[in-house]
C-alpha cells in the first residue's frame, strides 16, 4: 500500500497547482447548492404563470447531482494520468514496482473514496427530495463505481489530453442512463439495464422502496460496473505493458 499512497500524494500536489483540475474539486457542491435553488425556484414560477408543476421530477435533479459528482473526481483522475501519458511520465511508473495495479489504484482508486465521500455529502445537503440512508449509500457506491468506469474509458482508449476531452464530451452519454427510469416505461427500460447509471435512476425515483428492492437494484448496477470496470481495466493494463 506504501506505493500507491506515496503517488497519490504525487499526483495531489499536481492537482492543486492546475486551476482547471481543481475547480473540479468544489464544482459538485456548487453544482448542487444552484440546482437546489433553482429548480423548486422554476417550479414554483410554472405553478403560478401555467399552472405547471415539475416536482415529480425533482428526483431527476438529485440523480444528476449523484451521478455527476464522482464522474468530476473521476475526470480529475483519468486528465492527470493523461498527462503524465504525454510527458512521459506514466512510462517512468510502468518500470517501478509501482506500475499494474498499484498506479491504478493511486490514480483511480484512492481518489475516488473522495468521490464516494463527497457524493454522500453533497446528496445529503442539497436533495431535493429525501431519501433514506440506504438509498444513499447503495446510489452513491454505484456512483462512484461509475466515475471508475469513466476515468477507466478515458486513459484506457485516449491516447493524449486532446483526445481525453474529446472522449469526455462522448462518454457523457452513458452516464446519462440515470434519466431512462422516468422516460422509458415498464418493461422495456430494464433492456438499459446493462448502464449503472439507469440503476441509480430506479433508486432515486422511488422514495417508498423495500430495503430488498433497493438492494436488488444496487446488485444490478454492482454487476454491471464490476463488468465495464474488468473489461477496462485489461484493456488499460495491455495498452501500458
Amino acid at each position: 500500500m506504501k506505493n500507491p499512497v506515496m503517488i497519490f500524494k504525487i499526483g495531489l500536489r499536481q492537482v492543486l497547482r492546475d486551476g482547471m483540475l481543481l475547480i473540479l474539486l468544489p464544482a459538485p457542491f456548487l453544482m448542487g447548492a444552484v440546482l437546489r435553488v433553482l429548480v423548486p425556484l422554476a417550479d414554483q414560477m410554472l405553478n403560478e404563470r401555467m399552472g405547471f408543476s415539475i416536482s415529480p421530477w425533482f428526483s431527476v435533479s438529485d440523480a444528476m447531482v449523484l451521478t455527476m459528482t464522482p464522474v468530476m473526481t473521476a475526470m480529475i483522475s483519468a486528465f492527470l494520468i493523461l498527462e503524465e501519458r504525454d510527458e512521459g511520465i506514466g512510462t517512468y511508473y510502468n518500470i517501478t514496482p509501482a506500475s499494474g495495479y498499484s498506479y491504478l489504484t493511486a490514480r483511480i482508486g484512492l481518489p475516488m473514496i473522495w468521490g464516494w465521500t463527497s457524493s454522500i455529502l453533497v446528496i445529503s445537503l442539497f436533495s431535493i427530495t429525501q431519501y433514506g440512508w440506504f438509498e444513499i449509500v447503495v446510489a452513491t457506491v454505484i456512483g462512484t463505481l461509475q466515475g471508475v468506469i469513466m476515468s477507466m474509458f478515458l486513459v484506457a482508449f485516449a491516447a493524449n489530453k486532446v483526445e481525453g476531452l474529446a472522449l469526455a464530451k462522448l462518454s457523457n452519454i452513458f452516464v446519462m442512463g440515470f434519466v431512462i427510469p422516468w422516460l422509458i416505461p415498464w418493461p422495456f427500460k430494464y433492456l438499459f439495464g446493462v448502464l449503472p447509471g439507469f440503476w441509480i435512476g430506479e433508486i432515486l425515483k422511488n422514495t417508498n422502496l423495500t430495503i430488498l428492492t433497493i438492494s436488488l437494484y444496487g446488485l444490478g448496477g454492482l454487476i454491471s460496473c464490476l463488468v465495464f470496470i474488468l473489461l477496462l481495466t485489461k484493456i488499460f493494463l495491455k495498452r501500458i505493458t
